[in-house]
Protein backbone atom coordinates (compact mmCIF):
# COMPACT_ATOMS: atom_id res chain seq x y z
CA UNK A 1 0.00 0.00 0.00
CA UNK A 2 1.27 3.59 -0.86
CA UNK A 3 0.46 6.47 1.08
CA UNK A 4 -0.02 10.30 -0.26
CA UNK A 5 -0.13 13.53 1.57
CA UNK A 6 -3.74 13.05 0.56
CA UNK A 7 -4.14 9.78 2.76
CA UNK A 8 -2.47 10.77 5.28
CA UNK A 9 -4.98 13.51 7.37
CA UNK A 10 -7.97 10.48 7.26
CA UNK A 11 -5.53 8.66 8.66
CA UNK A 12 -4.19 9.96 11.52
CA UNK A 13 -7.32 11.34 12.13
CA UNK A 14 -8.89 7.34 12.44
CA UNK A 15 -5.13 6.25 14.05
CA UNK A 16 -4.91 9.31 16.55
CA UNK A 17 -7.42 7.49 19.20
CA UNK A 18 -5.81 4.04 19.15
CA UNK A 19 -3.57 2.33 21.68
CA UNK A 20 0.33 1.27 20.33
CA UNK A 21 -0.54 -2.06 20.41
CA UNK A 22 -3.88 -1.44 17.49
CA UNK A 23 -1.49 1.53 15.66
CA UNK A 24 1.66 -1.44 15.20
CA UNK A 25 -1.33 -4.29 14.53
CA UNK A 26 -2.20 -1.78 11.18
CA UNK A 27 0.99 -1.59 10.44
CA UNK A 28 1.81 -4.92 10.10
CA UNK A 29 -1.58 -5.55 8.73
CA UNK A 30 -0.70 -3.10 5.72
CA UNK A 31 2.72 -3.43 4.96
CA UNK A 32 3.49 -6.54 6.28
CA UNK A 33 7.07 -7.18 5.91
CA UNK A 34 7.95 -4.03 3.95
CA UNK A 35 7.61 -2.49 7.34
CA UNK A 36 10.79 -2.77 9.42
CA UNK A 37 11.23 -1.43 13.32
CA UNK A 38 13.94 1.59 13.51
CA UNK A 39 15.79 0.94 17.28
CA UNK A 40 18.72 2.66 18.58
CA UNK A 41 18.07 0.13 21.57
CA UNK A 42 16.74 2.92 24.51
CA UNK A 43 13.79 1.79 26.75
CA UNK A 44 11.17 3.09 24.39
CA UNK A 45 12.44 1.46 21.08
CA UNK A 46 13.16 -1.77 23.07
CA UNK A 47 9.66 -1.52 24.76
CA UNK A 48 7.93 -1.21 21.02
CA UNK A 49 9.93 -4.33 19.79
CA UNK A 50 8.61 -5.80 22.91
CA UNK A 51 5.12 -5.00 21.58
CA UNK A 52 5.76 -5.90 18.11
CA UNK A 53 6.94 -9.89 19.48
CA UNK A 54 4.06 -9.71 21.39
CA UNK A 55 1.87 -9.61 18.34
CA UNK A 56 3.46 -12.44 16.52
CA UNK A 57 4.79 -9.79 13.99
CA UNK A 58 8.08 -11.08 11.95
CA UNK A 59 9.46 -7.31 11.68
CA UNK A 60 12.81 -6.90 10.50
CA UNK A 61 14.31 -4.18 13.50
CA UNK A 62 16.97 -2.22 11.81
CA UNK A 63 19.81 -0.87 14.33
CA UNK A 64 22.25 1.05 13.17
CA UNK A 65 25.61 0.64 14.38
CA UNK A 66 27.56 3.71 14.61
CA UNK A 67 31.51 2.06 15.22
CA UNK A 68 31.25 4.29 17.97
CA UNK A 69 28.89 3.25 21.01
CA UNK A 70 29.14 2.20 24.06
CA UNK A 71 29.64 -1.57 24.39
CA UNK A 72 25.71 -1.80 26.84
CA UNK A 73 24.05 -0.89 23.55
CA UNK A 74 25.56 -3.47 21.82
CA UNK A 75 25.02 -6.04 24.49
CA UNK A 76 21.23 -4.43 24.31
CA UNK A 77 20.81 -5.48 20.81
CA UNK A 78 22.49 -8.52 21.53
CA UNK A 79 20.01 -9.41 24.22
CA UNK A 80 17.04 -8.23 22.24
CA UNK A 81 17.57 -10.67 19.62
CA UNK A 82 18.14 -13.39 21.60
CA UNK A 83 15.21 -12.86 23.13
CA UNK A 84 12.78 -11.83 20.68
CA UNK A 85 12.63 -14.80 18.49
CA UNK A 86 9.80 -13.61 15.97
CA UNK A 87 11.68 -10.50 15.20
CA UNK A 88 14.98 -10.48 12.74
CA UNK A 89 17.33 -7.67 14.14
CA UNK A 90 19.02 -5.93 11.41
CA UNK A 91 22.85 -4.03 12.11
CA UNK A 92 23.55 -1.50 9.33
CA UNK A 93 27.07 -0.07 8.98
CA UNK A 94 28.90 3.29 7.82
CA UNK A 95 30.93 2.36 4.73
CA UNK A 96 33.59 4.03 6.74
CA UNK A 97 35.53 3.34 9.86
CA UNK A 98 35.04 6.21 12.51
CA UNK A 99 38.96 6.18 12.22
CA UNK A 100 38.76 5.83 8.56
CA UNK A 101 36.62 9.22 8.60
CA UNK A 102 38.30 10.94 11.00
CA UNK A 103 41.58 10.56 8.43
CA UNK A 104 39.72 11.69 5.82
CA UNK A 105 37.66 14.84 6.93
CA UNK A 106 39.30 15.19 10.46
CA UNK A 107 37.70 15.31 14.10
CA UNK A 108 34.05 16.41 12.74
CA UNK A 109 31.64 15.69 15.92
CA UNK A 110 33.69 19.08 17.43
CA UNK A 111 31.92 21.51 14.89
CA UNK A 112 28.30 22.43 15.29
CA UNK A 113 28.39 21.86 11.33
CA UNK A 114 30.82 18.61 11.48
CA UNK A 115 28.48 17.24 13.73
CA UNK A 116 25.73 17.39 11.07
CA UNK A 117 28.03 15.83 8.70
CA UNK A 118 29.04 12.77 11.11
CA UNK A 119 25.51 11.95 12.50
CA UNK A 120 24.82 11.96 8.51
CA UNK A 121 27.58 9.48 7.65
CA UNK A 122 27.26 7.43 10.56
CA UNK A 123 23.39 7.38 11.03
CA UNK A 124 21.88 8.55 8.04
CA UNK A 125 23.45 7.39 5.71
CA UNK A 126 23.34 3.85 6.14
CA UNK A 127 19.87 4.10 6.67
CA UNK A 128 19.31 5.68 3.39
CA UNK A 129 21.07 2.77 1.79
CA UNK A 130 18.23 0.71 2.47
CA UNK A 131 15.59 2.90 0.50
CA UNK A 132 12.76 1.15 -1.40
CA UNK A 133 13.48 -2.01 0.75
CA UNK A 134 10.54 -0.70 3.25
CA UNK A 135 7.42 1.31 2.73
CA UNK A 136 6.51 2.34 6.26
CA UNK A 137 9.24 2.69 9.50
CA UNK A 138 7.97 2.44 12.43
CA UNK A 139 10.29 3.96 15.56
CA UNK A 140 9.59 4.65 19.15
CA UNK A 141 9.12 8.72 19.24
CA UNK A 142 7.12 9.85 21.87
CA UNK A 143 5.17 13.63 22.17
CA UNK A 144 6.37 13.40 26.37
CA UNK A 145 9.68 13.97 25.02
CA UNK A 146 9.06 17.69 23.68
CA UNK A 147 10.94 19.70 21.66
CA UNK A 148 10.68 19.08 18.20
CA UNK A 149 8.77 15.76 19.09
CA UNK A 150 5.83 17.99 21.34
CA UNK A 151 3.85 18.18 17.69
CA UNK A 152 4.22 14.35 16.31
CA UNK A 153 1.64 12.96 14.50
CA UNK A 154 1.37 9.03 14.56
CA UNK A 155 1.69 8.91 10.66
CA UNK A 156 4.27 11.30 8.43
CA UNK A 157 5.49 11.33 5.40
CA UNK A 158 9.47 10.64 4.95
CA UNK A 159 10.19 11.95 1.37
CA UNK A 160 13.79 11.13 1.69
CA UNK A 161 12.88 7.59 2.72
CA UNK A 162 10.22 7.42 -0.01
CA UNK A 163 8.21 5.75 2.90
CA UNK A 164 6.22 6.52 5.80
CA UNK A 165 7.31 6.92 9.11
CA UNK A 166 4.78 5.49 11.64
CA UNK A 167 4.77 6.38 15.78
CA UNK A 168 2.75 3.76 18.06
CA UNK A 169 4.03 5.56 21.04
CA UNK A 170 3.45 8.83 19.79
CA UNK A 171 0.90 9.81 22.73
CA UNK A 172 2.51 7.19 25.27
CA UNK A 173 3.22 9.88 28.00
CA UNK A 174 6.25 8.77 30.39
CA UNK A 175 4.22 7.67 33.19
CA UNK A 176 2.39 4.99 30.69
CA UNK A 177 6.09 3.83 29.43
CA UNK A 178 7.39 3.55 32.87
CA UNK A 179 3.56 1.15 33.64
CA UNK A 180 4.56 -1.35 30.63
CA UNK A 181 8.21 -1.27 31.31
CA UNK A 182 7.18 -2.52 35.28
CA UNK A 183 4.27 -4.89 34.05
CA UNK A 184 6.71 -7.04 31.39
CA UNK A 185 10.14 -7.33 33.09
CA UNK A 186 11.17 -9.25 29.89
CA UNK A 187 11.49 -5.75 28.08
CA UNK A 188 15.16 -5.78 27.73
CA UNK A 189 16.51 -2.57 28.97
CA UNK A 190 19.92 -0.61 27.98
CA UNK A 191 22.12 -0.90 31.10
CA UNK A 192 22.77 2.92 30.23
CA UNK A 193 19.76 4.13 31.95
CA UNK A 194 20.48 3.21 35.10
CA UNK A 195 23.39 4.98 34.95
CA UNK A 196 22.43 8.47 34.75
CA UNK A 197 21.52 7.89 30.92
CA UNK A 198 18.14 8.98 29.83
CA UNK A 199 19.69 9.28 26.39
CA UNK A 200 22.17 7.49 24.56
CA UNK A 201 23.66 7.89 21.44
CA UNK A 202 27.25 7.68 20.66
CA UNK A 203 29.61 7.81 23.42
CA UNK A 204 32.22 10.49 22.40
CA UNK A 205 28.65 12.69 22.18
CA UNK A 206 26.61 11.48 25.16
CA UNK A 207 26.93 11.81 28.86
CA UNK A 208 25.20 11.33 31.90
CA UNK A 209 22.47 14.33 33.19
CA UNK A 210 21.92 15.53 36.47
CA UNK A 211 18.04 15.11 38.19
CA UNK A 212 17.56 18.85 37.75
CA UNK A 213 18.37 18.66 33.48
CA UNK A 214 15.79 18.50 30.68
CA UNK A 215 16.94 14.55 28.98
CA UNK A 216 18.16 15.56 26.39
CA UNK A 217 21.11 17.65 27.80
CA UNK A 218 23.55 15.10 27.81
CA UNK A 219 23.13 14.24 23.88
CA UNK A 220 26.38 16.89 22.16
CA UNK A 221 26.55 18.79 25.29
CA UNK A 222 29.98 20.37 23.91
CA UNK A 223 27.65 21.94 21.36
CA UNK A 224 25.10 24.26 23.03
CA UNK A 225 22.43 24.30 20.50
CA UNK A 226 22.53 20.39 19.18
CA UNK A 227 19.83 18.30 20.29
CA UNK A 228 19.05 16.02 17.49
CA UNK A 229 21.22 14.08 14.78
CA UNK A 230 18.37 13.97 12.42
CA UNK A 231 17.84 10.57 11.19
CA UNK A 232 14.23 11.46 12.27
CA UNK A 233 12.36 13.72 10.32
CA UNK A 234 10.25 14.88 13.57
CA UNK A 235 13.63 16.36 14.45
CA UNK A 236 15.50 17.98 10.92
CA UNK A 237 16.02 21.01 11.95
CA UNK A 238 15.36 21.64 15.14
CA UNK A 239 18.66 22.99 16.47
CA UNK A 240 17.99 23.84 20.18
CA UNK A 241 17.22 21.51 23.43
CA UNK A 242 13.95 21.04 24.92
CA UNK A 243 13.50 22.92 28.36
Amino acid sequence: MRITSRDLEALNASLEGQGPAEVLAWAHRTFGRRAAVLSSMQRAGTALCHLADRGGYGFDVLFVDTGVLHPETLATRDALARTHRRLSVVTLHPEKTFAEQTRDEGLLYVSREGQERCCDLRKSEPLRALKGRYDALVSALRRGEGGARGALRVLELDPEMNALRVHPLAHLSDEALDAYVAAHPDVVINPLHEMGFPSIGCFPCTTPVRPDEPERAGRWRHLADVAYCGINPTDRGAREAPA
